[in-house]
């Protein structure tokens, strides 16, 4: 059995080796289009935007919105659902209730609704401006630059402490007060997750807020003797001479990386 260092490193590791993308960490860290700024061990931390380094970076229009949930391949067990809400569509079709049987520790559940891809347009010009800004110094090696972000409504993340943790998620929808009309309830639904019997969890992370999930960001990479050029980071190992593709997907998509410390960052540049 593979052991885990720390709960970061098991979440990030079973992400990355089950769906091949990269969850923001910690869940609800602000993350936007064209922030600049740095990975650690403890996540990200936004330095500046492209906006105030006077680059100009156009974003395209949000795909369709979509639910979805992510698993452990072979740590976690999905029940047959319980008592599906049916009172609101997203409820519907955010699967409702279920019970989640964990197998092993350092496995997850991630659960989203109303999930949507935001990505930048022309990143061929954003790469011109990155490699002139970092030609005349004003752009450090160790910044990224966030190019696709996916984003969702409420959301879920569970990450289990050992084997044999049994928890129950509902997905429930509560009325609302109308502002200025006490008298008149239920107009609309707030939406959120409710964990039960979460004893055997290590890291729980709920939200109803819409928040960053996944991503996907550019970097420099200025071998010695070799041109500096713009790359997706974490695909310096893998695209060793050849040229990193910028055409936008239609997906969620995020670098597959080996182990979360391959994109913490390195040692900042002398100014």
């Amino acid at each position: 059995m593979k052991k885990t260092t720390s709960i970061p490193d098991a979440f990030w590791n079973e992400v990355r080796g089950r769906h091949k993308r990269l969850p923001v960490w910690v869940p609800g860290t602000p993350m936007d289009l064209g922030d600049v700024g740095c990975f650690t061990v403890g996540g990200w931390t936004r330095i500046t935007t492209l906006a105030a380094l006077e680059v100009t970076a156009d974003a395209a229009e949000p795909s369709s919105s979509s639910d979805f949930e992510y698993a452990s391949r072979d740590g976690v067990r999905r029940m047959a659902a319980l008592s599906p809400v049916t009172v609101d569509a997203v409820v519907a079709s955010a699967r409702g209730d279920a019970t989640y049987r964990f197998e092993r520790a350092g496995t997850f559940v991630m659960r989203a609704t109303d999930a949507r891809v935001h990505r930048l347009n022309d990143l061929l010009a954003v790469e011109n401006a990155v490699l002139e800004l970092y030609r005349r110094k004003k752009w450090r090696k160790e910044w990224v630059v966030i190019t696709e972000v996916v984003t969702s409504g409420p959301s879920l993340v569970l990450v289990s402490a050992g084997g044999r943790a049994e928890v129950t998620v509902r997905l429930r929808a509560g009325t609302q007060v109308v502002p200025g009309m006490p008298e008149v309830a239920g107009a609309s639904a707030a939406v959120g997750f409710e964990v039960e019997n979460g004893d055997g969890i290590e890291a729980s992370y709920s939200g109803s807020e819409r928040t960053a999930l996944l991503w996907r960001g550019f970097h420099v990479v200025d071998p010695l003797l070799r041109t500096a050029r713009f790359t997706e980071r974490g695909d310096e190992d893998h695209d060793p001479g050849g040229v990193a593709t910028l055409e936008p997907s239609q997906e969620p998509y995020c670098e597959e990386i080996e182990h979360l410390e391959d994109i913490t960052a390195p040692a900042p540049d002398s100014p």
